[in-house]
């Protein structure tokens, strides 16, 4: 009888952590979808040619954020919208990079512990948004001009 039990057990334990992977891959099919849509609209409508990073950025607007290379080896970053509107182009070097972005941000506040530094899209205007925990364990959303890294914004609950 024992035996039996911890047989059902067991097999329904395989049964939930089936269910759960699998409800697990299904929520993220859609990001992987966007990624891939994403990618291939950056390969076919902007000057890159090979793709080194893929994101999404979900601000007011969702975005698939590509960096990749032109046909000139230069670095370039698209912004890709998930829903209709306009691609955005920008070479890399006429921006700050992330460790410029992570500078500005430690010059300027006092961060706990960063989350993550991302590119997004912000009225058509590139930015740097950088999630931290603040000094008072706030989550902070902190967002500077991709361009010249001055403040944009920032959104604390």
């Amino acid at each position: 009888m024992k035996k039996w039990i911890i047989g059902i057990l067991v097999v329904l334990l395989i049964f939930i952590i089936w269910r759960g992977i699998n409800i697990y891959q299904s929520a993220l099919e859609p990001l992987n979808n966007a990624a891939a849509k994403g990618n291939k609209i950056a390969l076919e409508k902007t000057p890159i040619e090979t793709i080194e990073d893929s994101y999404t950025y979900l601000g007011s607007k969702s975005y698939q954020v590509v960096i990749g290379k032109n046909d000139e080896d230069e670095t370039m970053i698209a912004w890709i919208p998930l829903k209709k509107g306009e691609i955005v182009t920008r070479f890399k070097r006429d921006g700050i990079t992330e460790s410029e972005a992570l500078t500005i941000l430690k010059s300027e506040r006092d961060p706990q512990e960063i989350r993550s530094v991302k590119l997004g899209l912000e009225d058509n205007i590139p930015i740097w948004e950088i999630i931290y925990i603040d000094s008072d364990n706030r989550l902070t959303y902190h967002k500077l001009y991709f361009e010249n890294g001055k403040y944009r914004n920032s959104i604390k609950p």
